[in-house]
């Protein structure tokens, strides 16, 4: 049945498979075992249903799901001494010279994971990191590839991989660097050596071997930015070839995925002023390879969770602060760096001003002056309607009775009601209604809200995103 399942999963899902363990058949539940979490929170996701369907097939009507235990790390064995112990030989201590503290790694401090939002756009990313700390070089996950837009996080996990094992295994030798270090350091070994300095060449490559090729850990931040230097990418796929065959643990982070670039032959220059993202089709070959996880926008409920866990210190009033929270994360953000511009503006307007950060003052400060009323249009705010509820504006607006667009239409009616200065029988004429219809469908609606509160919910958060 492995056979099966394999052949049905690709390269990266059949070396997961082969981590897990078949433990045996028990009151209806297929029982495995998997070494970490991030082995079993992959084969869930993933695979969870192909396996349901062959067991369901092989076992039938006793089958009712399966179980995943994580192992318990192994012990050592204690050596077993079968000859009596020596006496002890003492010896004449010997000066011992002090050893030079080995410089660490720089990382922020609040990058670690546990200040990390987890979400759903982001974790897998999270427990591939977690993975890699467990157990730095297994070749299941080196290299390790981020990949995501800007302020989605990325930096904030390669640097909690490097901070956390700084903790966990001091001897390790952990070098981060952001790409343009990298490139830098690439760079003045060449002009060095075309400037025919080949002593000052070959100092600044002995430099370069014993950073990078002896360390035990390379982290390598935004990657895409080696773009226009071939020759620092042909130097960065032979250093992963090389600290990944003995075993050395190497995480990359990009702002796109790798197929996202155009691939440059052997030879091909880049083109300067290219509108395509391009890399060596050299590099491109590796990290293809690489276990690439991806980081998505925030949604909903992440935004929450940011913006709660990042704004503890601002002096939200307590009966609106949940309502605050709710209100800032209602329009689309599309990355951490604009939830944390969001709460600075906010901090320095009470810290300068004294600003009271009860709901109504946080809608004024927030609200554009350009959004007062003059640029929500009957047609703009039906729109936003009918794309959260997936209606067609058509239909939205039609004569016609449509059930799937009822409950939003008399939503699109009290919205544009509120946000615009259009009389009953304007707002009749263009959802192709009477004006006393529109009455009704309001009132209808209000009536509606008062007794279910998940629909009043929906209507409050499309206010928000209308006056924001």
């Amino acid at each position: 049945m492995r056979e099966k399942i394999c052949a049905e999963c690709n390269d990266f899902g059949t070396a997961i498979l082969d981590a897990i363990g078949y433990e045996g058949f028990e009151a209806g539940y297929v029982l495995l075992t998997a070494p970490d979490t991030f082995r079993e929170t992959w084969l869930n996701s993933h695979y969870g249903n192909l396996l349901r369907k062959y067991f369901a097939q092989e076992l039938g009507s006793a089958f009712i799901d399966y179980k995943v235990r994580i192992l318990e790390p192994s012990q050592t064995i204690p050596e077993i001494k079968l000859t009596p112990p020596m006496p002890p030989v003492i010896r004449t201590p010997r000066p011992v010279a002090k050893k030079v503290p080995r410089a660490k790694a720089l990382f922020y401090k609040n990058n670690t994971f546990e200040n990390f939002v987890e979400g759903s756009c982001n974790s897998t990313a999270l427990r591939a990191c977690q993975a890699v700390v467990e157990n730095p070089g297994d070749k299941d996950l080196n290299p390790l590839l981020l990949y995501g837009a800007t302020g989605l996080g990325k930096t904030h996990l390669i640097q909690s991989v490097g901070a956390r094992l700084q903790k966990t295994c001091p001897g390790f030798k952990i070098v981060y660097r952001q790409a343009f270090d990298f490139l830098r350091d690439c760079a003045s070994i060449g002009k060095a050596s075309y400037a025919g300095e080949k002593d000052l060449a070959q100092d600044l490559l002995q430099k370069f071997k014993e950073r990078y090729a002896e360390c035990d850990v390379l982290l390598i931040d935004d990657i895409q930015l080696l773009e226009r230097s071939t020759r620092s990418q042909e130097r960065l796929v032979q250093l992963i070839k090389f600290l990944r065959s003995r075993g050395k643990q190497v995480v990359l982070t990009c702002d796109r995925h790798p197929s996202a670039f155009k691939k440059l032959a052997m030879g091909e220059k880049p083109v300067r002023e290219s509108k395509i993202p391009q890399l060596s089709a050299m590099l491109l070959a590796h990290l293809e390879n690489c276990v690439g996880v991806g980081l998505e926008e925030p949604d909903l409920a992440t935004r929450m969770d940011l913006i709660r866990r990042k704004s503890e210190d601002l002096p939200f009033a307590d009966k609106d602060r949940e309502e605050i929270y709710r209100f800032l994360s209602i329009p689309p953000r599309a990355n951490v760096r604009l939830i944390e511009g969001l709460l600075n503006w906010l901090r320095a307007m009470h810290t300068l001003n004294g600003v009271e950060l009860n709901l109504s003052c946080v809608k004024q400060l927030l609200v554009s002056p350009q959004n007062d009323g003059a640029t929500l249009t009957l047609k703009s705010i039906s729109e936003i309607v009918a794309a959260t509820f997936d209606v067609d504006m058509v239909v939205l607006t039609s004569s016609r009775q449509d059930k799937k667009a009822s409950i939003p239409r008399k939503i699109a009616m009290l919205l544009c009601q509120e946000f615009t200065s259009e009389t009953f029988q304007e707002l009749g004429r263009f959802f192709n209604r009477k004006h006393s219809t529109v009455i009704a469908a309001i009132e209808s609606l209000k009536a509606m809200m008062d007794k279910d509160d998940a629909l009043a919910r929906q209507v409050k958060d499309l206010r928000y995103m209308l006056e924001t």
